[in-house]
């Protein structure tokens, strides 16, 4: 089973997104930073943005040693979202960058219909 931050049964079992939806997440975050109209003041910290979001949707955040993975699908693993037993559970590389990890949880709230508790 893959080491975490917070080890769960589900870890072992999550797999890695699609190359669609890693491509998704890419323009989210091109979408996000190359918006001319929007300021860099008013741009909420991506920490910030997402401990609001995760709290708003009572997710369970799990950071994923990803290294135990092969490379090729260690570079495309960008986060995964799952429920279990009323327990929602975001999971997340150990040490992925704020703004893909914001992106990321945007992007599967959005596509799951997944509605704040």
């Amino acid at each position: 089973m893959p080491q975490t931050a917070e080890t769960t049964d589900d870890a072992s079992g999550i797999e890695s997104p699609g190359r669609q939806e890693h491509q998704e997440v890419g323009g989210v975050l091109a979408s996000d930073n190359g918006n001319p109209s929007r300021s860099p003041d008013v741009t909420p910290d991506p920490v910030t943005a997402f401990k609001d979001l995760t709290a708003k949707y009572g997710l369970r955040v799990v950071e994923w040693d990803t290294s135990v993975l092969e490379p090729e699908l260690r570079e495309g693993y960008v986060a995964h979202y799952l429920e279990e037993k009323g327990d929602r559970i975001f999971a997340v590389p150990v040490g992925q960058d704020p703004r893909t990890r914001l992106s990321a949880l945007r992007v599967l709230l959005a596509r799951q219909e997944v509605t704040p508790v």
